[in-house]
This record gives structure tokens, C-alpha cells and sequence, in this order.
């Protein structure tokens, strides 16, 4: 491995480590193996097919994006098969790398060009990261208990303005700007309109209603499943604060750290709902049980699908299949 990578990958095990340590401090965990012990398993199996419905909802609106670049678009059963690789990978992977997997793969079996693919999983990933930046802020103002997290909320609001910022200053220097007379701001503008194609389905009424009603069900789905586990574990949250803890851990996932978010998704979970006024155990228990129920499955049905289909990881190199055939075995 490269040392560039590696160091990303040391850096990202200490803040998971300094984050779990956080949590780890201030639980017994004896009570937190109570707590898991003595969920409502009924609700814990409502909570996985919620999280089926939510893979579907995703899949369809990759498949909407991917009608822009793709001459015959995957079926959603197939789409969501991609998805679920991309979950594995991310699983284990750091920084989120299961998504450039994912890319690869799937622009090898449909036919597509990788960097085009990859611009659609860009589009998905600010997509989720609007709503979830939207419903944290709209529900944190609500929700009036937990003044550590609205501090988060207005970090992260401003973390998102700079970065778009800084996005839209990078756009006008490659497309106006002295940079853009360049070589090397040519070959970076043609890399970023080839990213861009993935963005192709959001010109059209159409394409862009879908993909903001599928995103809007996403998040819906997301807060079920939140709300389900709690309920699992005894704890009856509000709308608000069920929007409030679903967007947090959902916006810790860009905090850099090892596979899954490891640490770092445990301990904004744990601080929103010993807010809310459950016990530190608790709250991990629930943590952890919405970690079982929607990141365990996925992960496996992704290992399922990459045995099944003969996916190796030299297949990420392989040239585009002609017609979106299946990737060289």
C-alpha cells in the first residue's frame, strides 16, 4: 500500500478509536448487554424489512441516474444488487472507497463510462447529504434539549457552505479564469465533465422530481428504522427528535475515520439520545442495533452477490463490457 493511503488509514483507526473510547468511558457494559438482551425482536424484524424497502428506494433512484449514461438502464433488482457491493465495501474499506467499487463495477457490467458512473454515486452522495444537512438543521431548531448537538448541526451547516463555496470559486477559475487557458485546468475540466454526465437525468423535470422524491423516501425510510429500533430498546422518541438522530449519525459518517464510521457514528448517536434523556447504555444499545440491523444484512447480501455474479477485484481494471454485458471472470 502506498504511504499516502496508509496514512489515511492509521489516521482514520485513531479518531474511531478516540471516539469509541469516548463512548466506552461512560457505559457499563454489562447493561448495555441487558439492553440488547431484552430488545423487542417483532420490532427488530420490522426494522429489516424497512431497511429492504429502503435498498429499493435507493436502487430506483440509481437507476433514474443512470438512464443518462446507460443505452439500456439496469433493472432496480439489479441496480440494488451493485448497491449491496458497494455497502460491502464500505464495510470494509475506509474513506468511503466502496463507492468508487461500486462505480467500477457497475460501469464494467452496464456498459458505462466509470467516471460517468461515479458522477452518479457523487450525485447520490450530495443528495443524501442536503436532506440530511436540511432535516438535522430543521429538527435541532425543534428540538431545544440537546445544545451540544445544535452546536454540531451549525459546525456541519458550515462545513457544507464552505465547501460549496469553495466548489463554485474551483468551477470559475477552470471555466473563466486564467487556469482554464491551461493544460492542465483543460484536463481537469474535461475529467470534470465527464463526472458531471452522472448529473445528466437532473435536466429533465422528470428525472430531477424522481430523484429528489426517491431521496425524500430515503430519508423517510432511514427515520423508520430509527424510530423502530428505538422503540425496540423502550425508547419512545418524537418526530423531531427521531429527524434529529437520524440526520446526526447520518452526517457523522463524513468524519473521517476507519470502515463503517467506526467510533464516530456510536458517539453522536450515544450524545443525541442521552439527550433525549435515555441512559448512556441505552443508547449505545440502540446504536448498535440499528448498526445489526442495517449495515450486517446489507454487507452480507453484498458478499452473496459478489460470489455469486464470480466478481474479483481485477474487475475494477477490466474495460467496459460492449452492450452492458457482465465484467471479465
Amino acid at each position: 500500500m502506498r504511504r499516502g493511503p496508509m496514512l489515511r488509514l492509521v489516521l482514520g483507526l485513531l479518531v474511531s478509536v478516540a471516539f469509541l473510547a469516548l463512548v466506552l468511558a461512560r457505559v457499563d457494559l454489562a447493561e448495555v448487554g441487558a439492553a440488547l438482551r431484552s430488545a423487542n425482536v417483532t420490532l427488530l424484524f420490522i426494522a429489516l424489512g424497512v431497511v429492504a424497502v429502503d435498498l429499493l428506494v435507493r436502487a430506483f433512484r440509481w437507476r433514474v441516474l443512470l438512464e443518462a449514461i446507460v443505452p439500456n438502464p439496469p433493472s432496480v433488482v439489479r441496480a440494488a444488487s451493485y448497491l449491496t457491493i458497494g455497502y460491502m465495501a464500505n464495510a470494509i474499506l475506509p474513506a468511503r472507497l466502496g463507492d468508487v467499487a461500486r462505480a467500477y463495477l457497475a460501469g464494467t457490467a452496464f456498459g458505462a463510462a466509470r467516471l460517468a458512473t461515479f458522477g452518479t454515486v457523487m450525485v447520490e452522495r450530495v443528495s443524501d447529504g442536503l436532506a440530511m444537512v436540511a432535516l438535522a438543521l430543521l429538527s435541532s431548531l425543534v428540538v431545544v434539549s440537546v445544545a451540544q448537538v445544535r452546536d454540531l448541526q451549525a459546525q456541519a451547516v458550515a462545513l457544507v457552505v464552505a465547501g460549496f463555496t469553495a466548489l463554485g470559486i474551483a468551477w470559475l477559475a477552470l471555466r473563466r479564469g486564467p487556469l482554464a487557458r491551461t493544460r492542465p485546468g483543460a484536463v481537469v475540466r474535461g475529467l470534470l465533465d465527464r463526472l458531471g454526465a452522472g448529473a445528466g437525468a437532473l435536466g429533465s423535470p422528470r428525472g430531477a422530481a424522481l430523484v429528489v422524491g426517491a431521496t425524500a423516501a430515503a430519508a423517510t425510510t432511514a427515520a423508520i428504522v430509527w424510530a423502530t429500533v428505538a422503540g425496540a430498546v423502550g425508547l419512545s422518541l418524537a418526530p423531531e427528535q427521531v429527524l434529529l438522530v437520524s440526520s446526526g449519525t447520518a452526517l457523522s459518517m463524513a468524519i473521517p475515520a476507519a470502515p463503517s464510521s467506526l467510533g464516530t457514528f456510536e458517539f453522536v448517536g450515544v450524545l443525541i439520545l442521552t439527550g433525549f434523556g435515555a441512559t448512556p447504555e441505552v443508547g449505545l444499545a440502540a446504536v448498535l442495533l440499528v448498526r445489526l440491523v442495517a449495515t450486517v444484512p446489507m454487507a452480507l447480501v453484498g458478499l452473496v452477490v459478489t460470489w455469486a455474479t464470480h466478481l474479483r477485484p481485477s474487475a475494477m481494471f477490466a474495460p467496459p463490457a460492449p452492450g452492458g454485458g457482465e465484467p471479465p471472470r
